[in-house]
């Protein structure tokens, strides 16, 4: 046999007579030391994956919503201002709102063409923010549409659509 296997086979053969294993306090404590270690970077990794997992699911139902919302299209800019960097004349006072988001909505005229139809800049804290406010600016918008509509449908039927702001009803004091 070759010199350095014999050497490796007799120190692989090495048993004691007292009856015990022969694995040193050192090996088992490493080897704790590292399951331990890796234990905690997988949790922690997990976590991280899980907070960025849950952003890009919010990104994308706020992309989808809308959609629903603008079916002639739009488009959105989200804008991160670092510290010390010069903000628009139209940026918040208070200094914790970094995230801007510019979104526009587009429609299409009668002879096809697309057109601005709402352009609006938001402030927030944060990214996700940003898109939730887009989102609430949408709808609000669209809530209003609505009633716009409703009011424009009454007043060409002829009714009316409330109640007089103020004073009794059927009385003239003149």
């Amino acid at each position: 046999m070759r010199p350095w296997i014999h050497l490796l086979a007799i120190q692989g053969s090495a048993s004691r007579s007292d009856g015990t294993i022969g694995v040193s306090i050192e090996i088992v404590a490493a080897t704790a030391v590292a399951c331990l270690l890796l234990t905690v970077t997988v949790l922690l990794l997990t976590k991280f994956r899980r907070r960025r997992d849950a952003m890009i699911v919010r990104e994308k139902q706020a992309k989808e919503r809308m959609q629903e919302l603008c079916p002639s299209g739009w488009s959105a800019r989200i804008l991160l201002y670092g510290e010390g960097a010069p903000l628009p004349d139209d940026a918040p006072s208070t200094g914790d709102r970094k995230v801007c988001v510019e979104w526009t909505e587009f429609e299409e005229d009668p002879a096809g063409h697309t057109e601005v139809a709402v352009a609006r800049r938001m402030w927030a804290r944060t990214i996700t923010g940003a898109l939730r406010g887009m989102v609430a600016d949408r709808e609000l918008d669209v809530e209003l549409e609505k009633i716009e509509r409703k009011v424009i449908e009454d007043s060409t039927e002829g009714g009316e659509t409330s109640p007089p702001a103020a004073g009794p009803r059927g009385t003239t004091d003149r």
